[in-house]
């Protein structure tokens, strides 16, 4: 009898766990519950407080992570009778799927707040200086490399005055749309 809940579980899960994949998991949760829920949980809540197990209740991704592996746990030690008492596979199916939904939303959203996980904004780029790796001349394209958020990235290029050879130095001081606007990086002569 209680087969058909776990299987239910295992299915409505599965959907849901496949939409995110589809949808690109962004809004799981229909705003950042599991990220606060995560968040909150990791700073300050982990020291004798309970709040923290409790908190993740509210996540959609938590939810779907529960029915899941409650669903698939309950199925494989209920429906192989695995254990010969159905009320110890249905404990361990509650404390897996319940273990697997907290630590995903713990995870995901330690991952969130970490800073290598966040994408590059355009003022990130502004005010920071490189190497020219492709000629630039006024009306033309270039390239310049630089370092942002510990990661070696080449931008596309465009200057306004100067002539920037391969090898010089240039600053970034106006991004337009996916091209940055270099100018002489002061203080520094270009090896031109």
């Amino acid at each position: 009898m209680f087969i058909y809940a776990y299987v239910f579980a295992l299915v409505l899960g599965g959907v849901l766990l496949a939409a995110s994949m589809v949808l690109g998991g962004k809004d799981l949760d229909g705003g950042d519950a599991a990220h606060d829920a995560g968040h909150d949980a990791g700073h300050g809540h982990a020291h004798g407080d309970l709040g923290g197990l409790f908190a993740v209740l509210g996540s959609m991704r938590f939810w779907t992570f529960f029915a899941t592996f409650f669903g698939l746990t309950g199925l494989v030690l209920e429906g192989l009778e695995l254990t010969a008492n159905p009320w110890l596979a249905r404990g361990l199916a509650i404390a897996v799927g319940y273990l697997t939904g907290w630590g995903t939303v713990r995870l995901i959203g330690h991952l969130a707040a970490s800073e290598s996980g966040v994408a590059a904004g355009v003022g990130d780029y502004v005010g920071r200086s490189g190497e020219v790796l492709i000629r630039l001349v006024p009306g033309s394209l270039g390239k310049l490399r630089i370092e942002l958020k510990g990661t070696t990235v080449d931008v596309l290029a465009i200057c306004d005055e100067d002539v920037f050879e391969a090898g010089a130095h240039a600053l970034i001081v106006e991004m337009r749309g996916d091209k940055a606007l270099v100018s002489k990086l002061d203080g520094k002569p270009d090896p031109s």
